[in-house]
């Protein structure tokens, strides 16, 4: 009877160890649609990284990079689903989701400064717009986005240096229904168009170029090769890339684990604000130097297509399911910075 009874116990202590093993040992996915060498793919890597040495060893996240696992809009239904724990999209792209993340893509923001966009997210109205997005199954880690850029209306293979230029062209933008809406209102065609896509619609002819995009879009994919010779540079509107976890899987976790992967994206998101600002002042340069050719529209010429498509954003933000007491807040905010 003694030795039965030490048998149990000894089979309970050795089950209990396992369990144990069982819970601090977990294996995370982490997709993204950009090629290795992205900042958003560098910062994934040191985020993973990261994760794995607050864990010791606990925690390891597979990357999974240039859309190997999910495309972008894929990947944020498996993220509100469960079926992806981790990923970093781009806030135009999540609009499709949360349709508020396009708040900074309004034509509002035609060239404000990188400043006032970090004035709105790193405060209240970003905890906000978080929060909104944690509701649909998807949640930001502490310390929230990088790379805010400023998107320019379009990259093209044919020249375009005037708005009247671009009139009728068919132009691939973001998978966002407010960025082709606003495409629209300026006369573009703009045709929502999933990143892995653009390099074969580019060379095949499909698309005339990209709009509302970044030059780190063009750097970063060398889209030059496919094609892109022009660029309109008019800072309309920006886009932010965000780090995301699924709320499912992260309730599945420990409350330490939880924790871990927090504290290491906000050990994370510092250095990825440097990286990006820092590529982002010599992209420019980087296009230029494999033969992109900018023009600079005047001040003017900017000021007038803002005027112009702020007296239709009402129109937008209704048409697009966003929240207008939460626009007009934005637009306030933006206005006393």
């Amino acid at each position: 009877m003694r030795t039965n009874l030490l048998g149990s116990a000894l089979i309970g202590a050795v089950m209990a160890a396992a369990t144990a093993v069982s819970a601090q040992s977990v294996n995370l996915r982490l997709s993204v649609e950009t090629p290795p060498g992205h900042v958003r793919n560098l910062a994934a890597e040191r985020w993973a990284e990261t994760i794995g040495e607050l864990s010791g060893g606990d925690i390891a996240v597979e990357i999974f990079p240039a859309g190997q696992l999910y495309n972008s809009a894929d990947a944020i239904r498996a993220l509100a689903s469960g079926a992806l724990d981790l990923s970093i999209q781009a806030s135009p792209t999540l609009s499709r989701l949360e349709p508020n993340l396009s708040v900074i893509t309004l034509p509002m923001f035609f060239g404000a400064s990188a400043e006032d966009v970090r004035g709105i997210l790193d405060g209240d109205l970003g905890d906000e717009l978080w929060a909104m997005l944690e509701s649909r199954g998807i949640m930001v880690p502490s310390g929230g986005h990088f790379e805010f850029a400023p998107n320019n209306t379009a990259y093209t293979v044919e020249p375009a240096d005037s708005y009247a230029a671009l009139e009728g062209r068919t132009l691939a933008t973001p998978p966002s229904p407010v960025v082709v809406a606003i495409m629209n209102a300026m006369n573009i065609n703009g045709v929502a168009t999933p990143r892995t896509e653009i390099v074969l619609q580019l060379t095949q002819g499909q698309i005339e170029g990209m709009g509302s995009v970044t030059d780190l879009t063009i750097s970063g994919g060398r889209l030059w090769e496919a094609g892109i010779a022009h660029a309109f540079n008019d800072n309309a509107g920006w886009g932010v890339y965000i780090p995301l976890m699924s709320a499912r899987v992260m309730n599945g976790l420990t409350d330490e684990q939880r924790q871990i992967i927090d504290d290491a994206w906000s050990q994370t998101v510092g250095w990825a604000r440097d990286y990006a600002a820092e590529e982002l002042a010599h992209a420019r340069a980087t296009n230029e130097e494999n033969g992109i050719t900018y023009a600079d529209p005047s001040d003017e010429a900017v000021s007038e297509m803002r005027e112009r498509m702020l007296a239709v954003q009402d129109d937008i933000v209704d048409a697009s399911g966003m929240n207008a007491d939460f626009v007009a807040r934005v637009a306030e905010a933006l206005q006393g910075a």
